[in-house]
């Protein structure tokens, strides 16, 4: 179950990012984030508020999930969008995946999961993977210094996630309610996005949003509250370190759909596809401990 779970939230995923592609360009990251995390909350509250307990909210896994959310999807989703809409799905995806690197690591300081030989060699490719890029980027003409700068956002949220995925699984460990975790997750990241915009005059000035990339962020908002909710109960079922590296299968198939929908946006080469090839199999050598 916890298998079957993880791949499926890794095909909606990969369809988010998508579909993210073509939002962003019709808006920007402060108004995708507001507009999929308003779109998430609300499902999720429809959906959650019967079954929700008044001990729910007493329970040390509520305090975790609020933390996860902040870290993931509210810091990551922000970085994730602003690296999509600079360096490109198919390279921000790839990049992402090096989150099981740190679930794996995090999940055997803190959760006691052990790291065998093939864990610790999956990750060893993973990196390798990422270096591949960079080299990829530096001899590339068409990107400049300040995209290879911008690889530091889609980094930094692979760490996030990897972080949050551990905190998840200690709050579920606790309290075994998937649908309550995501869902405060998601409304912890709506306060966070709504708090950031109070205080930051210029986020507020960013916020644009007609019927044309509505449309487009509301489909993300479907698509990307599906692929948490599977990925809560996911880890419900099974090891973070098992679920992560499933969960993050989705650069093949946003390198797939980026080269027949946007041949002229994404500049997909030989050794981008190399990098790709070399994650994944880190990730399987992980999944297959």
């Amino acid at each position: 179950m916890a298998i079957t779970l993880a791949l499926f939230s890794s095909l909606l995923i990969s369809g988010t990012t998508i579909i993210m592609k073509k939002g962003i360009e019709r808006t920007n990251p402060t108004t995708a984030m507001l507009v999929v995390t308003l779109m998430g909350t609300f499902i999720l509250l429809l959906i959650s508020l019967p079954h929700v307990q008044f001990d729910h909210f007493k329970s040390k896994a509520f305090f975790l999930f609020i933390l996860a959310g902040i870290l993931s999807p509210a810091l990551v989703r922000w970085l994730y969008f602003i690296s999509i809409d600079r360096i490109g799905p198919s390279m921000s995806s790839s990049i992402l995946s090096i989150g099981p690197a740190f679930t794996a690591i995090i999940a055997a300081l803190f959760l006691k999961e052990q790291i065998t030989v093939s864990i610790g060699l999956g990750i060893i490719m993973i990196i390798g993977g990422i270096v591949t890029f960079e080299r990829d980027m530096h001899n590339n003409s068409h990107l400049t210094v300040r995209h290879k700068k911008d690889l530091i956002f889609a980094v930094l949220a692979a760490f996030l996630v990897g972080l949050a995925i551990v905190i998840r699984k200690m709050g579920l460990n606790i309290l075994n309610e998937p649908l309550f975790g995501v869902t405060v997750g998601f409304a912890t990241s709506l306060a966070f996005y709504l708090t950031l915009c109070l205080v930051f005059k210029r986020m507020r000035a960013e916020i644009s949003l007609n019927r044309q990339n509505a449309l487009f962020l509301c489909g993300v908002g479907v698509f990307l509250t599906a692929g948490w909710l599977t990925l809560f109960y996911a880890l419900s079922h099974g090891d973070a370190i098992i679920v992560a590296p499933l969960a993050s299968l989705h650069p093949v198939m946003v390198l797939a759909w980026s080269y027949l929908f946007f041949k002229n946006m994404e500049n997909i080469t030989l050794k981008t596809v190399f990098g790709v090839i070399i994650v994944l199999i880190g990730v399987l050598l992980i999944t297959l401990r």
